[in-house]
């Protein structure tokens, strides 16, 4: 007979999860390091897309009935072309105002602290979206996603 020499080689169940859940530890420490945090990231997003909202809205309302005025937050509220939370001026951690005159309208979402965001967002009749780090973004910053 032979001599069969049964040798266990790999790793058992425990050492993979072990392993497994140190990673997670790691990868979740350098996320919050490297400033990745999803919430943050999903109110950018959030925000992004009420800009995109209030920019429809607003060329819905211009036209609707013949008016040819741009309409304030209430104003495209009480239409039902915008939802009460974005009528309200604050959705996910950023206010929005809108400022409107005869020649166009202005769109701009803040963060209400570094928690919720750390970029603003500016809009006009354009429809163009443009970001910046921080507060006061406006006409001279860059288009999102340049």
């Amino acid at each position: 007979m032979r001599d069969v020499n049964h040798t266990n080689r790999g790793f058992t169940l425990i050492e993979l999860l072990t392993v497994m859940s140190i990673m997670g530890i790691v990868c979740s420490i350098a996320l919050l390091i490297l400033g990745l945090n999803p919430k943050r990231a999903a109110n950018e997003a959030s925000a992004i897309a009420g800009i995109r909202t209030l920019v429809t809205a607003e060329k819905v309302y211009w036209v609707s009935e013949g008016r040819f005025v741009y309409g304030d937050l209430s104003e495209l509220g009480a239409e039902n072309l915008i939802d009460e939370t974005l009528a309200s001026g604050h959705r996910q951690g950023y206010d929005f105002t809108v400022g409107t005159d005869s020649r166009g309208f202005t769109i701009t979402a803040t963060p209400q602290s570094t928690q919720t965001g750390i970029r603003s967002f500016f809009a006009d009749d354009s429809g163009i979206i443009r970001a910046k780090v921080g507060t006061g973004c406006g006409p001279a910053d860059p288009p999102l996603g340049n």
